[in-house]
């Protein structure tokens, strides 16, 4: 009766029955374990998050609290892989342009360079 069967359905259904409501029950521990098991990361988290980052020396980087749920479903983690590789590029990209702008701001023009004559120096002062 721990499974979920009434006395009636046990004593008076079809035997097979209680080899479904068995699975049934063995898959509902299972679920409900990996939920028990989800809240302990959470809570570690959190704990790592505030009580981590009390002892943590000077200078050491803060631990943060995840900003979205942990992927659960397949889906979920390609979804969240996709999200990471387009947020990755558009750092790379943020990066190469504020590279290129600082290169361009270092080249000055050839007429502003004193002492020069079609990009060569001018060694003699005729």
């Amino acid at each position: 009766m721990s499974i979920g069967m009434t006395y009636d359905e046990f004593w008076n259904q079809d035997v097979t029955m209680v080899r479904a409501f068995r699975k049934a029950d063995e898959l509902k521990r299972q679920r409900q374990n990996e939920v028990l098991w989800m809240q302990g990361l959470y809570v570690r988290e959190a704990l790592l998050s505030t009580v981590g980052n009390m002892f943590s020396g000077k200078g050491s980087t803060p631990i943060e609290y995840p900003k979205e749920p942990y992927p659960i479903t397949t889906g979920q983690v390609e979804e969240k892989k996709e999200r990471e590789q387009k947020s990755m590029e558009e750092r790379m990209k943020a990066d190469l342009f504020a590279l290129a702008a600082r290169m361009e701001k270092r080249q000055m023009p050839k007429e502003a360079h004193p002492g020069t004559k079609g990009g060569e120096m001018n060694v003699h002062n005729d």
